[in-house]
């Protein structure tokens, strides 16, 4: 009844409007919208409006459809919504957006598992579309981490014909694992000779049998070895300030393919390297775009950097960065990401936990040295650039906030948004140590649930006490903890509305995640608009539907509000708009 009354308000003034505008509604004046007769989730303590005023890429009012009326023109051109929903611009505060480009044009298995004879199949058809080639190497991406464990599959497959000449790299969806066969194996000179010759730490990271003869799976630093003696991806840039075509291409097609998910901001949390220097590629390739209106998103960005490094060259080479994109509109440049540890999953295993594996008694790998990250990151701090952590194990978090809270005992605090990413153990002492040091939650929450992943590699070799504490979101909530939402894509999926739904259901193939860490509806919506924002250090221009805000803002078909949890996630978007711009429409 209420909305069918607001939707013979609505006509009313409608009709009253369209003949006050002298029928000249379709040409604005000053790029003026009026959007309504939908519903309006503005992400703010008053979360549902009816109408929205915009003039040029700013909004100017929300409120009542009377109220907005009078805030523009009466040539402000009208935008019937037709009783759907409208959000602010969704906000990916964790996405690899050019790495997903490129992962919609090469060989990719998607974290699909597949059968030993489906991936059989599915490399001959890589090598004859070409689309798997790197050269004479077959390169296949995202490939499941399940995949790892029958790696006598693998053998059988992938050192004999029709691949026995063929060098082959499989690499994992999580981009921390790899496994490669023979041919490679002898390219890069790793033999039991070379194993033997390792530290105990350096041989996490090779798989190899009782003999020390390889088997052909590769972890974490161990894959330089492979980078070092297969050719370049076709999208890298070699030593030179030249973008090639085929990473502006594949940049564009990842901006597009998140924006018909109506995603109209994200954090890059790999753009480039440190060891770049000043010629950052990944950089490159954002100003290009931007310099070419190909690009329609707010791009934030980090640049991977080394914890145990004296941080004072670092920061200057940001710095750098920072004045050389300074007019860059729509690029800012935030500070750096640190790696914590690597992942949970068997066999890798490379996750920093504060209790053994219980296969093999050990605690994972602490990527950095406590002692050297504290520093590193109070002189980040102090200089005004964010530090983003990779942290999936539960010693990797306990460390990392510990840095952060030498930093603020250095430096008091501030409002640069640290972020601590990825969560997957987090232990009750460290919930409310987020929330008194202002360190942002980023959570992949489409991985909180029973699936493969978690019940067949983590399960069995994670202490009980650790397994109970995965992706503990509404503790942190509880904590009084800001979560923002992120998606790791194309490590999984870019869609906000997988996640939504995940986050409040985390049912996966295999059960439930511990239903008593479920987040509400608005608490999923808000992780991916005002919550992502301030991730981004963005919430005082987007994130919200609020007067003098830019006008992002994505239409969708139902009302995400209050369909069920199995609706959501059948969410379709029906257009995007960026700066009052429709920029994609299905």
């Amino acid at each position: 009844m209420r909305r069918s009354g607001i939707l013979s308000f609505s006509l009313v003034l409608f009709f009253a409007f369209f003949l006050r505008a002298d029928s000249l509604f379709a040409q604005a004046s000053g790029g003026e919208k009026i959007l309504y007769n939908g519903k309006i989730f503005t992400a703010t303590n008053n979360p549902v409006a009816e109408a929205v005023s915009i003039s040029g890429d700013k909004i100017v009012a929300v409120g009542s459809l009377a109220t907005v009326l009078g805030t523009v023109t009466d040539r402000a051109e009208l935008i019937d919504l037709k009783g759907n929903c409208l959000l602010p611009g969704l906000i990916d505060s964790h996405n690899h957006a050019i790495g997903g480009g490129e992962s919609l044009m090469i060989a990719t298995l998607n974290d699909v598992l597949l059968s030993k004879d489906e991936l059989k199949k599915f490399a001959k058809q890589a090598i004859e579309t070409k689309k798997g080639l790197r050269g004479d190497v077959l390169y296949i991406g995202g490939v499941h981490s399940s995949t790892w464990v029958a790696v006598g599959d693998l053998i059988d497959v992938f050192n004999k014909e029709p691949f026995i000449s063929q060098g082959v790299v499989l690499r994992g969806s999580d981009k921390h694992t790899a496994w490669v066969n023979k041919v490679v194996l002898q390219r890069a000179g790793i033999n039991a000779q070379f194993i033997r010759g390792l530290s105990e730490t350096e041989k996490k990271y090779f798989g190899f049998n009782h003999a020390d003869e390889p088997n052909g799976l590769i972890s974490e630093a161990g894959y330089r070895k492979i980078e070092a003696v297969i050719p370049a991806s076709p999208f890298e840039v070699i030593h030179d300030h030249a973008t090639p075509l085929r990473t502006l291409e594949a940049a564009e097609k990842g901006a597009q393919y998140l924006n018909s998910f109506g995603i109209t901001a994200w954090l890059d949390p790999s753009a480039g390297n440190i060891d770049e220097g000043e010629n950052n590629s990944h950089l490159e390739v954002y100003n290009t775009l931007f310099g070419q209106k190909k690009l329609n998103a707010h791009v934030a960005a980090v640049v991977v950097a080394k914890a145990n490094d004296d941080p004072a060259p670092q920061i200057e080479i940001v710095k750098k960065l920072q004045r050389r994109y300074k007019n860059v509109e729509g690029l800012k440049i935030l500070g750096f990401k640190i790696f914590a540890d690597g992942v949970l999953e068997y066999p890798t295993q490379t996750a920093a936990v504060s209790i053994p594996y219980t296969n093999t008694r050990q605690n994972g790998s602490l990527m950095f040295e406590p002692s050297k990250f504290k520093i590193f990151a109070a002189q980040a701090d102090k200089e005004g650039l964010l530090v983003h952590v990779h942290a999936i194990g539960d010693r990797a978090v306990t460390e990392t906030l510990n840095a952060f809270a030498y930093m603020r005992q250095s430096n008091g605090s501030n409002d640069i948004a640290h972020s601590i990413t990825h969560l997957q153990v987090v232990i009750p002492n460290d919930f409310k140590r987020f929330s008194h040091l202002k360190i942002i939650a980023n959570m992949q929450l489409l991985w909180a649930n029973a699936d493969s992943y978690v019940v067949d590699l983590v399960k069995p070799y994670l202490d009980p006490s650790l397994y109970r504490r995965q992706y503990p979101a509404a503790s942190l909530l509880r904590a009084g903890v800001t979560i923002s939402g992120s998606s790791d894509w194309p490590v999984s999926s870019a869609n906000p509305f997988d996640a939504i739904h995940m986050g409040e259901t985390r049912v996966g193939q295999k059960g439930v995640l511990d239903a008593n860490e479920v987040m509400t509806r608005i608490e999923m919506l808000k992780a991916y608009t005002i919550n992502a924002a301030k991730a981004l250090m963005m919430e005082r221009t987007i994130g919200t539907i609020e007067s003098g805000k830019q006008a992002d803002f994505v239409l969708v078909d139902r009302d995400v509000l209050t369909v069920s949890s199995e609706e959501v996630k059948k969410t379709s978007v029906l257009w995007t708009m960026f700066g009052g711009k429709i920029i994609y429409s299905k």
